[in-house]
């Protein structure tokens, strides 16, 4: 703040002082100008012309202010109103002062004059008041530096007035800062809605801090969704356990148990697995791995797969893959994502109903869609379902098998192939869309 003041001040002061230079040295210019012109005019005259011509001068009404004087080599005055010979050179202007009347009293004036030697050997002093000049200067230099002080007043007053404001914004962003760190995570910065610098600063981090505050909400959503998840496999592998130790007398019935307690076990760890392929993805420690992927062919082996649940179940599933679409990924995560989109539709698509599998190019962006005729998924739940374990009201109404990962992990593979994953009404039932940007 105080070197910028400084530059301002000095570079006030230095326009200020231009500015008088420019001004006061135009004005002189004009009056050697005029005393230049006269200096070819008096050259030539011989005496007695010379003595008539400053005599007749001498005694206009602006005598007082265009003063002539003629005198001889010795320097005695022969005619004119210039009591002295100046002992200045020759054709060149220099101020000079002289005493003149004004009303009963004498007062000093200033000139400005030159001395033209003639012909004949005299010299004549031709002069210009520069009286109106020197008030004027002084009252040039009086309004400049008024500005100057005014300006420099200005200057520091709205200084200081922004430096509180900045002040004033800087301390509510460190309060709010604090407040956040304190973990209130739902705080944001102000902001003024301009372009100012610290308003596109802190919407910058008003857009991370609603990232962080969406992943700590999942990372709260996880929690609390294990925590659910894990409660009744648990509690089922206890509750069996101290049945087996209160009730089990033979080997058959401590080998239930144990076969009990495995499959139990095994429904916990098969959780875990899959939260664990999800950070992993998350992660994308996967995209070394990326290459050239037939698309199509993915599809058709995944669907090679899941036939014979189809038929047993009384579906019919319908491929449409006209083209060759090639995308750049992770031939196991898209077959896993692939797998877990058709594994949902031909759950929830009830006997005797159609599955429809498509790949297609989508504006030059490869695209692939399954589209089920089961219950769909209600607007409002769309979102919500690529959570980590939530499950939607249709699948708790159908008591469907489940554990809710398996759209958060179609919803990971996607971002980290930089494709959208987006859901959507079948009439009835629901589509499933994968359109790659990359």
């Amino acid at each position: 703040m105080g070197w910028l003041l400084l530059v301002f001040v000095s570079s006030a002061i230095a326009l200020f002082a231009l500015l008088y230079w420019l001004t006061s040295g135009y004005l002189l210019h004009q009056v050697d100008e005029r005393l230049n012109g006269e200096v070819a005019e008096f050259q030539s005259l011989g005496r007695d012309e010379a003595i008539a011509t400053i005599s007749a001068l001498s005694r206009r009404d602006v005598a007082d202010s265009r003063p002539y004087g003629l005198f001889d080599g010795n320097g005695r005055r022969l005619a004119g109103n210039v009591d002295t010979l100046p002992a200045e050179k020759d054709g060149k202007p220099f101020d000079y002062a002289q005493a003149t009347r004004e009303g009963r009293s004498r007062v000093m004036s200033q000139y400005r004059g030159i001395i033209v030697p003639t012909k004949s050997g005299l010299r004549i002093v031709v002069g210009h008041s520069i009286d109106e000049i020197i008030v004027f200067d002084r009252t040039l230099v009086t309004t400049l530096c008024t500005g100057l002080a005014l300006t420099i007043l200005l200057a520091v007053g709205c200084g200081a007035a922004l430096n509180r404001m900045s002040n004033r914004r800087i301390r509510a962003i460190s309060e709010t800062s604090r407040e956040i760190m304190a973990g209130q995570l739902d705080r944001r910065l102000p902001t003024r809605h301009t372009n100012h610098d610290l308003d596109r600063l802190a919407g910058i981090v008003n857009t991370m801090l609603d990232e962080i505050e969406r992943l700590v909400s999942e990372v709260r959503g996880v929690c609390a969704g294990i925590a659910h998840d894990l409660r009744t496999p648990m509690t089922s592998l206890r509750g069996g356990l101290e049945r087996a130790r209160r009730r089990s007398n033979t080997v058959d019935d401590y080998a239930g148990a144990i076969d009990t307690a495995i499959e139990q076990s095994d429904v916990v760890l098969n959780r875990f697995t899959a939260l664990l392929r999800i950070a992993e993805i998350e992660a994308g420690g996967r995209r070394a791995s990326f290459g050239s992927i037939s698309l199509h062919t993915v599809l058709r082996d995944v669907v090679e797969l899941y036939e014979p649940l189809a038929e047993h179940r009384g579906l019919s599933m319908k491929v449409h893959a006209p083209v060759s679409v090639e995308v750049i990924g992770d031939v196991d995560l898209l077959f896993g994502a692939i797998e877990n989109l058709l594994d949902n539709a031909l759950k929830f698509t009830p006997r005797g109903g159609e599955v429809t599998l498509e790949v297609w190019h989508d504006n030059g962006f490869p695209a692939l869609q399954i589209a089920d005729t089961g219950p769909g998924i209600d607007v409002g739940e769309r979102e919500a379902v690529l959570r980590p374990f939530y499950r939607s009201a249709g699948a708790q109404a159908h008591m469907t098998a489940g554990h809710g990962l398996g759209l958060s992990l179609v919803a990971a593979i996607a971002r980290m192939h930089g494709a959208d994953f987006e859901i959507g009404d079948n009439q009835p039932g629901c589509k499933m869309l994968l359109r790659f940007r990359g």
